[in-house]
């Protein structure tokens, strides 16, 4: 668990950190335009932590779905084991059976292409096909939410989990607004349930 200051103090040194290399966020895990293939993970296969499950990958659709100003987006995970009773979801993959990570999807990040935070938003149960619980019950174990140890760049890592813990109250609450919203866990026209704009220097100056 990661207390506000610490995570304040951890989330402006690796901006800090990465506006000076001259590296924003995205790139550092996602090649230049010109290489980059639209609904690919990057990192391949995610970029999860062997010791708390926690996970990320950074994707972009095709320009006509994308948000105003934006790249792409980063979804975050934790892993459905994290859960305080894993049996208490609130919707179901449809085929819970077949082999894939039983993840809990906790918020997406929109980033534009100068590595800028846009905007966080939730989408329906079948857009990752995760296990989708409660927002209460993800609300008791979103501390948990720890990359450090994750492959991959850790920088990016590092922006990530602080991130997570800066922005819990704007996370939670979209969560509780998806919740809400009621809609159809497997209803294809039902995509985005909950969505907010986002200011990374709000988000640290809050008290």
């Amino acid at each position: 668990m990661i207390k506000m200051m610490t995570a304040k103090k951890s989330l402006i040194e690796a901006t800090i950190a990465m506006h000076q290399s001259g590296l924003p966020l995205m790139r550092r895990i996602a090649p230049d335009d010109a290489s980059f293939v639209q609904w690919d993970h990057y990192p391949e296969n995610d970029a999860v932590s062997p010791t708390t499950g926690a996970r990320y990958f950074y994707h972009c659709h095709p320009p006509e779905e994308r948000g105003s100003g934006e790249h792409g987006h980063f979804h975050l995970f934790l892993p459905k084991s994290a859960m305080p009773d894993d049996s208490a979801w609130a919707a179901a993959p449809v085929d819970a059976s077949e082999t894939r990570p039983d993840v809990v999807h906790i918020a997406a990040l929109t980033i534009s292409p100068e590595g800028i935070p846009l905007s966080l938003f939730t989408v329906n149960r079948w857009v990752t096909d995760e296990w989708m619980f409660p927002a209460p019950m993800i609300k008791d174990v979103l501390a948990t939410f720890d990359l450090s140890d994750a492959p991959g760049d850790p920088l990016v890592n590092q922006w990530l989990t602080a991130f997570v813990a800066v922005a819990r109250k704007p996370i939670l609450t979209l969560l509780d607004l998806r919740d809400r919203a009621a809609a159809d866990p497997e209803d294809r026209n039902a995509e985005i349930l909950s969505m907010s704009v986002i200011s990374l220097e709000t988000l640290v100056s809050r008290s």
